[in-house]
């Protein structure tokens, strides 16, 4: 009997085509990285009209902080980093620096930051005295909040800048900035780099402050943060024996930056801080001799007032200078050999009973325009002297 054949006519099953692992893999995720690129697509075109918040990763804590970058055609001019514009002033400069200027730098917190008016006007009263033909010009390093430890990491970036000199008006933030540094996540910086270079995260991220920041409940904010920080006067609750190796590490940030300056020929100025006396700034465990300081006021015994606050200041945790803070100051510029400013002497020479914080004074720890033009005129006396003399003070 014949064997069954197929016919010509009859179609033969096709074995079924299959994937490698590898294009099976592409083909499955393909459709994510359409999705992810059409959401990064749409985020970089919204950011065109809503461009995203600034966001300085680290607050200055990390050792590649910069607060100047290269900008310009020519890439010959300095200007304040985006990022660093919400602490610091918005300013530009030329590098290198021209021919026939005199450039000074000046180093601190808030009160330096908001003596940028004072400064250029006193820039344009140097170049007035007789005989004067060089331009001066003077570099505002004063950041919000910011205290030595965040001033030290600036020096090495500063030193770039060829400055003739260095101002210091520093000390109202040593406890403050201790907040800021407990609230950075130092270790989680590359990957915050990272993440935030993309888009979408970003908007995520502005989203999400956003909504923060309008149903922020601040007593919860304080019930959720470490229990050494005290938000209620923003200070640390710290023993004497840590409130003294603080201090000790205030100095050896004062002296490090003294130092740098120094050791590269550049001359310093330093100046003691003012800070409030009349209304100090205390814990509220203090309230009765807060009180008892006003009454001593209230009653006119001024230097009893002034007295008891000055020592109380000097042994709590505090958003201002105190005696402690003044007296490091005194100490390393006399072991640098350096031009000392009495600025706390000064401030309280023009209050009408010697007290800081009578008239010059808007808060605890910032000096009004008129205090500012008080200290920035005993800079002045003595810049007018350094830069007629630039070897005297080397």
């Amino acid at each position: 009997m014949p064997e069954d054949r197929p016919s010509k006519d009859t179609a033969v099953p096709e074995t079924p085509r299959t994937f490698t692992l590898r294009k099976t893999i592409i083909y499955s995720l393909l459709p994510t990285f359409l999705f992810l690129g059409g959401l990064e697509s749409c985020a970089r075109l919204y950011e065109l009209w809503h461009p995203p918040l600034t966001l300085d990763c680290g607050w200055g804590f990390n050792e590649d902080s910069r607060i100047f970058i290269p900008a310009g055609i020519q890439r010959n001019k300095m200007t304040t980093r985006p990022e660093k514009v919400i602490s610091f002033v918005k300013q530009s400069f030329l590098m290198p620096k021209p021919a026939g200027t005199y450039r000074m730098i000046i180093l601190g917190g808030s009160n330096v930051n908001y003596m940028q008016m004072n400064l250029k006007v006193m820039c344009k009263r140097l170049e007035q005295y007789p005989g004067e033909t060089r331009h001066f010009e003077i570099i505002n390093c004063g950041g919000l909040a910011y205290g030595s430890e965040r001033l030290r990491i600036m020096t090495q970036e500063l030193l770039q800048y060829t400055p003739d000199l260095i101002l210091i008006y520093a000390g109202h933030n040593e406890f403050e900035e201790l907040i800021h540094k407990n609230l950075t996540n130092l270790n989680a910086l590359p990957i915050q780099k990272t993440a935030y270079s993309l888009a979408m995260l970003r908007t995520l991220r502005d989203f999400v402050a956003t909504v923060q920041l309008t149903f922020l409940d601040p007593q919860k904010l304080r019930e959720t943060l470490p229990p050494e920080v005290d938000w209620s006067t923003g200070t640390y609750e710290f023993s004497q024996e840590e409130l003294s190796a603080h201090m000790e590490r205030y100095r050896e940030n004062l002296d490090a930056i003294v130092s740098t300056f120094r050791n590269s020929n550049i001359p310093v100025l330093i100046s003691t801080v003012a800070t409030n006396y009349r209304e100090p700034g205390l814990h509220p465990a203090q309230k009765i001799i807060q009180q008892e300081i006003a009454d001593l006021y209230a009653q006119g015994q001024y230097e009893a007032g002034l007295t008891l606050a000055r020592e109380t200041l000097s042994r709590s945790a505090r958003h201002q200078a105190s005696d402690v803070e003044n007296g490091i100051i005194r100490d390393i510029a006399e072991k640098h050999h350096l031009p000392l400013i009495e600025g706390e002497k000064l401030i309280m020479e023009a209050e009408p009973h010697g007290v800081p914080g009578e008239t010059l004074f808007s808060d605890r720890c910032h000096i009004t325009d008129t205090g500012r033009n008080i200290i920035v005129a005993a800079f002045e006396k003595e810049i007018h002297m350094i830069a007629a003399h630039p070897d005297s003070s080397k």
